[in-house]
Parts: C-alpha cells; sequence; structure tokens
C-alpha cells in the first residue's frame, strides 16, 4: 500500500468524479492513472502506433495525452465543439 499528499482542492474534485462515476475514491483514481498506463483500453495495435508517435515526438505518457488534448483543441476551434458526434437520424 502506498499514500499520497495531495491538495484538499485535488481530492475534492477527485472523490466528485468518482461519485458522479459511483465510484469510490480510491476505485477512480487506481482507473484513471491504470488508463494512462494501458492507454484507456484501446486496442494493443492502436496504442502501440501511439506508442511510436509519442516516442518520436520524444514525450512522455503525461506530456504526450498533453499534445492530443491541445491538436484536439484546435480541431474544436476550427470545426466546432462535437463536430464529430454521432448524429441520430430523425
Amino acid at each position: 500500500m502506498q499514500t499520497f499528499r495531495m491538495s484538499r482542492d485535488l481530492v475534492t474534485f477527485l472523490k466528485g468524479e468518482a461519485t458522479r462515476r459511483g465510484s469510490d475514491l480510491t476505485g477512480y483514481v487506481t482507473r484513471v492513472l491504470e488508463g494512462l498506463r494501458n492507454h484507456f483500453g484501446l486496442p494493443p495495435p492502436a496504442a502501440r502506433l501511439l506508442d511510436q508517435d509519442r516516442e518520436a515526438l520524444g514525450l512522455d505518457p503525461a506530456d504526450y495525452l498533453l499534445h492530443l488534448l491541445y491538436e484536439r483543441s484546435i480541431a474544436v476551434r476550427e470545426k466546432g465543439p462535437g463536430f464529430d458526434a454521432k448524429r441520430t437520424k430523425r
């Protein structure tokens, strides 16, 4: 077992996210950290491709995730929020 020190604000945020997802704090934090470690459950070929990209960019996993989010923000700015959402037919 390992313990960590975190700010109250961070713990409050994490507890809120855990509750919203119907989980306890330990389960939620473990899920998020495990997701960072295992590519959030992507199929192995996709994970390998992303690892190759990350390594080519010279980024660690956390910085690579920030890079991906930034790239998404550019697409959203250009195309609008939810531009690639599945649309239901009426």
